[in-house]
């Protein structure tokens, strides 16, 4: 990081007009914009005055300059989990055609970097880089989200355990402005301090301000709680995370580092919570010492997932191991998903023969694979671990997809529900908290839910202390219920020294927007609505998301 900018006073950021460039279709057709009037999170469609579908920078300018001070929403995949991209009478702007992907290059800090449209597909995004040998490290598990709806909510998959969230890999950013000039920024260039504020110059000559944000931040893994904030602040942080409320991002710019040699994935089933919670703590200690020790042959653990015993039910009235052809255990009551990095290739018969050896109390087979095995094996027997080796691309699928159908079989579980009670909506939090917090973490949400009757599971982020505690409302009585059971637990989680808003955001659920006023308290939530009225002065970005529209 570079050194902190001059005095405030002769620092202005520049941004810049645009060509001209002919202003994109503003559809209005209720049977096209209907697909665009609801996201992931089960709340209520809403409705657009327009959509829009820019196919470059210059026309997305255009519109934001046609259309003077009508309010836009910007939308990328629509798989929100907090109703950010559901439209309340905005313009939606989808980035979903700005989606190239440059030639990777490579930088003199020695990462390699690539510049990426804010609609391309993380899929898209990770087989393109793959053909290069490199690897984007922060993607979270559903790979059909769209680069620009991540960056904007500092979106951090399985992987950050390893590799932190989005915000630590963003080297630049070019965002529209609310009047469509372009704001070029890149890391380290524009730093500020304490006090400090923020002036840019339009190309009109017009000068927007904002302060700069000062609360504290506990020193976690992943937050996605409003503005961020740190000392010193690099505005590229600043709309990280920002959920697009104070500008459109158009074009990131990303680190990379090598694509791993091989990867191993497995999932291991548990007879009960405690068991599943100290293999993760022996995967997490294995995974320090690998990284400390160059040499070591410990596994290189990059994610730990952790799904309970009601998750493992819904799995199993859902079919879906069958489905997949994996083994579900009916005496499983917890399952842990995890991720290994090997330091060179492994064929399939290489894994076999290792297996072999455990079973024979004999050691052939060098490197993590034998110490992984014998860290499995101390908590479960070798019947009740999946394992996929490298190249065994459809068991490495089935794995991640048995991982993604427990929020599947919840939505579908609530969907039914819906349909004789129509009050039900999904109740899910989203909390973080230091690892050797999450036994006492569990308790509480386990305490929460039963105290008052609710039907709950949770899931997560293990190897981060990052816990999805859902409440599944059977009628619509229960959703206040299970609110309630959620503000509790969020208070706990910042007692523990954690976050109630870890990676989904705030968007527009009122639930998460009282979860952000009691993270960052009240003084901090206003500083955050000056900021936003310092860089959008008319409001116009995503009004509604974050706090309240004034």
């Amino acid at each position: 990081m570079g050194p902190r900018n001059a005095a405030c006073e002769e620092r202005v950021i520049h941004a810049r007009k645009l060509p001209a460039a002919p202003l994109p279709e503003i559809l209005e057709d209720p049977g096209v914009c209907g697909a665009y009037c609801e996201d992931a999170s089960g709340a209520p469609p809403g409705f657009a005055s327009g959509l829009c579908r820019p196919e470059d920078e210059e026309q997305a300018s255009a519109l934001l300059r046609d259309t003077g001070c009508r309010p836009v929403l910007v939308q990328a995949a629509r798989s929100s989990l907090t109703g950010g991209a559901i439209p309340r009478g905005e313009i939606v702007v989808s980035v979903e055609r700005m989606c190239g992907i440059s030639v990777p290059e490579p930088s003199a800090a020695g990462r390699a970097s690539v510049r990426v449209g804010a609609g391309a597909r993380l899929s898209d995004l990770e087989r393109e880089l793959a053909g290069h040998g490199l690897y984007y490290p922060p993607v979270p598990t559903f790979r059909e989200a769209m680069l620009g709806g991540t960056v904007s909510t500092n979106a951090g998959g399985a992987s950050s355990f390893k590799y932190g969230a989005t915000r630590e890999w963003v080297r630049a950013l070019r965002v529209l402005l609310h009047n469509g000039d372009l704001l070029e920024l890149r890391r380290g260039e524009h730093l500020f301090g304490p006090g400090e504020t923020i002036r840019i110059r339009a190309s009109d000559g017009a000068e927007l301000r904002a302060p700069v944000p000062n609360h504290r931040l506990p020193p976690l893994k992943k937050i996605s709680a409003g503005y961020h904030s740190s000392d010193p602040l690099d505005l590229v942080d600043l709309f990280v995370g920002s959920e697009g409320t104070l500008g459109l991002i158009t074009e990131v710019t990303l680190d990379l580092v090598p694509l791993p040699p091989a990867v191993v994935s497995g999932f291991v089933f548990l007879d009960n919570a405690g068991t599943a919670l100290h293999l993760a703590a022996d995967l997490r200690a294995a995974a320090a010492r690998a990284r400390e020790e160059p040499d070591s042959t410990l596994p290189d653990v990059r994610s730990i997932e952790w799904v309970d015993a009601r998750s493992l039910a819904l799995l199993r009235d859902a079919a879906v191991p069958r489905r997949l052809r994996l083994h579900l255990p009916d005496a499983a009551r917890a399952g842990v998903l995890f991720e290994v990095e090997l330091p060179r290739p492994v064929e399939s018969s290489e894994a076999q023969q290792a297996i072999a050896d455990h079973l024979d109390g004999v050691s052939r087979v060098d490197g993590p694979l034998p110490e992984l095995l014998d860290i499995l094996l101390r908590y479960a027997r070798l019947d009740d671990v999946e394992l996929a080796f490298p190249g065994d691309d459809e068991r490495l699928a089935g794995l991640r997809e048995l991982r993604e159908a427990v929020p599947t079989a919840v939505n579908e579980l609530l969907a039914r529900r819906r349909v004789a009670s129509p009050g039900v909506v999904k109740v899910g939090g989203d909390f973080i908290v230091p690892f050797d917090r999450v036994p006492q973490m569990l308790e509480r949400c386990t305490a929460a839910f039963e105290a008052r009757e609710l039907d709950y599971a949770i899931w997560g982020h293990l190897s981060d202390g990052n816990l999805h505690p859902n409440a599944i409302a059977r009628e619509a009585g229960e959703v206040e219920a299970g609110e309630e059971a959620l503000l509790e637990l969020a208070d706990a989680a910042v007692r523990a020294g954690g976050c109630p808003l870890s990676e989904h955001g705030v968007g527009r659920s009122p639930l998460k927007q009282r979860l952000l006023r009691r993270f960052v308290g009240g003084a901090a939530l206003d500083r955050m609505r000056e900021i936003k009225r310092g860089l959008d002065p008319a409001g116009r970005f995503s009004p509604g998301v974050l706090f309240r529209a004034d």
